[in-house]
């Protein structure tokens, strides 16, 4: 017979609607009062079974606090035998092997067949591979976890996450993930050792440099898309690409050092995509892919793409609100790189600091940051990483622009945004659109007697006529904050005639 716990949950209470839609929440408060009140469970017995403080269980129960832990997650799954699938979980190991269980919120049953070996995907068999990918449709934790290093993980969570994605399933493309949820993953990759790898394939295809290339030229191929016409554009066709060319050379024969190279294309690939969803709005998954990103990186033993994974966790953040998030997870790629990047590297980190430090009103240390940023990037040499090459003149001045409209400059902020348009790249049309808003909204700026309101609004007409149709949340987003700070001006022509005329040609007209 097998073991139960005390605070086992009965089949009729985990039936009850209550119950599942508090399991859906991960209101485990909300679920530890139902228990009690339907199964008749104790507190203290959910505290022995889940290993958690009993004066912890009343007082989340009494719905204060919550647990975002993934361990605790776990921990709380097992002690109160509630099935993977009810939390957005693989399915636990004490779940028997051919069990049927309901689905929440659906009207008919999930059968789970755990690995006889119950050690996941098998690299050497193509069945276990593909079926990778089925696993993800419920799982809430996939691709948020540093593998350190574990090779067979790794090339798991890629083809779940992948196949998921292709499959549009909307469960992950549009569950959210807080800083949070990565943060504990980044400090174990700043602790761990360097990846050891070591794999044998059973498969036909050997990996060539040539292999490696295609990867790269095709990662390159999507980012100028990204760049020109925004992340909405060819996100899916890219995901495409990873599935069906990318996950076959992970399966296949190759030497260390071609496996290095192969890892370094598939994080710059994943740190691509993850940035199209980013500016597709779909943060979650933006996250997990940078998550992915930060883990190939780990595994080809490059310290700087590793660190740009965490360097676009700081933009989002920033773009999200969560200033101190987005400065740690840019002091976390500086400390966790050191003195093994570039130049040019540390500065574009640097710059990811900066942003949220001047996002936070502390002048004197983004004024720090910004020197750094300055300082490395006329350091510059000959053997910055190709990745880099977006990071030019014109991007500095785009991140001085930025940080100075944040901190309440500006005429400097004016001057840098000037610049940055002047000097950005005509490929670059989303960010020339960034530093032309920027511009535009900093002559808002300041007390009402030095803003300039036509000025502002010509600039802004200039900026999205010369965008176009990009395909870019983060550019809504811009042009709903610019929106927002016409708002004292509602009545003035200036702003009437630009939101009749050029708001329109965004969508967004009806924010007037």
């Amino acid at each position: 017979m097998s073991y139960s716990p005390r605070a086992a949950l009965p089949d009729r209470v985990l039936r009850r609607s209550d119950v599942q839609d508090a399991l859906s929440r991960r209101d485990f408060g909300r679920v530890f009062a139902l228990a009690r009140k339907w199964g008749g469970i104790s507190y203290s017995a959910i505290a022995e079974s889940c290993e958690i403080k009993p004066e912890r269980v009343g007082v989340l129960a009494r719905g204060r606090g919550s647990i975002t832990s993934h361990d605790k997650i776990l921990q709380i799954a097992d002690g109160l035998r509630i099935p993977g699938h009810f939390l957005g979980l693989l399915p636990r190991p004490w779940e028997d092997s051919e069990t049927v269980v309901a689905r929440p919120n659906a009207g008919e049953a999930i059968r789970s067949t755990p690995s006889s070996d119950g050690a996941g995907v098998d690299l050497n068999s193509s069945a276990n591979f593909s079926n990778a990918g089925t696993r993800s449709l419920y799982d809430r934790a996939l691709s948020l976890s540093f593998t350190h290093g574990d090779l067979r993980e790794s090339l798991g969570n890629a083809q779940a996450l992948w196949q998921t994605d292709v499959t549009n399933d909307a469960e992950i493309r549009h569950a959210p993930v807080s800083a949070e949820e990565i943060t504990a993953p980044v400090l174990r990759w700043l602790v761990a050792p360097p990846a050891l790898l070591g794999l044998s394939s059973s498969e036909k295809i050997t990996v060539s440099a040539d292999d490696v290339a295609a990867v790269r030229r095709a990662c390159h191929l999507f980012e100028a898309l990204d760049h020109e016409f925004g992340g909405g554009h060819a996100r899916s066709t890219a995901v495409q690409y990873l599935h069906s060319e990318v996950v076959p050379l992970l399966r296949g024969n190759y030497t260390t050092a071609m496996g290095s190279e192969l890892f370094a294309a598939t994080s710059h690939f994943s740190y691509k995509v993850g940035a199209m969803a980013y500016d597709a709005a779909l943060h979650g998954l933006a996250r997990r892919y940078f998550m992915q990103a930060l883990n190939f990186a780990h595994l080809a033993s490059d310290a700087a793409l590793a660190g740009k994974a965490l360097a676009l966790m700081s933009h989002q953040a920033n773009f999200l609100g969560d200033y101190r998030s987005a400065v740690d997870f840019a002091r976390s790629a500086k400390a966790g790189t050191g003195k093994a990047v570039t130049p040019g590297v540390y500065a574009m980190y640097s710059a990811m600091e900066a942003r949220g430090l001047a996002s936070l009103g502390e002048e004197r240390e983004c004024t720090v940051a910004l020197t750094e940023m300055e300082q490395g990037f006329g350091k510059r040499g000959s053997e910055e990483p190709e990745w880099l090459d977006y990071f030019d003149e014109a991007e500095v001045h785009d991140e001085f622009a930025h940080c100075f409209h944040d901190l309440g400059r500006a005429r400097t902020a004016a001057d840098h945004a000037h610049r940055a348009t002047t000097l950005t790249r005509q490929e670059y049309r989303r960010s020339r659109t960034f530093a032309g808003l920027i511009l535009a909204s900093s002559h808002l700026i300041g007390e009402p007697w030095k803003q300039d309101v036509e000025r502002a609004c010509a600039l802004a007409e200039k900026a999205l006529n010369d965008a176009g149709t990009l395909r870019s949340a983060r550019v809504h987003a811009y042009v709903r904050q610019f929106n927002e700070r016409l708002t004292p001006y509602t009545k003035t022509t200036a702003v009437q005639e630009f939101r009749s005329q050029a708001l329109s040609k965004t969508g967004l007209s009806v924010l007037a």
